[in-house]
């Protein structure tokens, strides 16, 4: 085993932080018996994406375990710090809800936000999750 410290996840660049997310969701996949076609993610990072840079859609029947909290899951990835009073104009840009957003809020589905700066204190987790529902109330 190796270990993965805040320190090495602070030197990934921008394009870099979307491959550990895409390859831990197809590793979860994998270890609970699910095709990890179940996970989209790849070409360019700067492509127009909608917002979603990694996509987990579970068959209907699967139970939710694991880090992936809903059947539909999205993550987005940022190589910033995503401070609260920017997740609202990342959902929201111009105000308007992104669609990939919407679509996933329509399947009961979850929209992760990952930085690879920004702090993972409790205190910096709560005050995200703040702006994260700001935007959406």
């Amino acid at each position: 085993m190796f270990e993965i410290t805040a320190d090495d996840i602070a030197l990934l660049g921008d394009e870099d932080p979307r491959t550990p997310i895409g390859l831990l969701c197809e590793s979860e996949m994998r270890r609970r018996d699910i095709s990890p076609s179940c996970v989209r993610w790849g070409g360019s990072q700067t492509a127009a994406d909608g917002g979603l840079d990694v996509r987990v859609a579970l068959p209907l029947n699967v139970e939710i375990q694991g880090f992936v909290p809903r059947p539909n899951t999205g993550f987005q990835m940022k190589a910033e710090e995503i401070p609260p009073s920017e997740i609202y104009s990342e959902m929201r840009p111009k105000g308007i809800l992104r669609p990939a957003i919407r679509d996933l809020a329509d399947q009961s589905g979850a929209y992760i936000i990952v930085s690879s700066k920004s702090s993972t204190s409790e205190l910096a987790l709560q005050r995200r999750r703040l702006g994260r529902n700001a935007c959406c109330n």
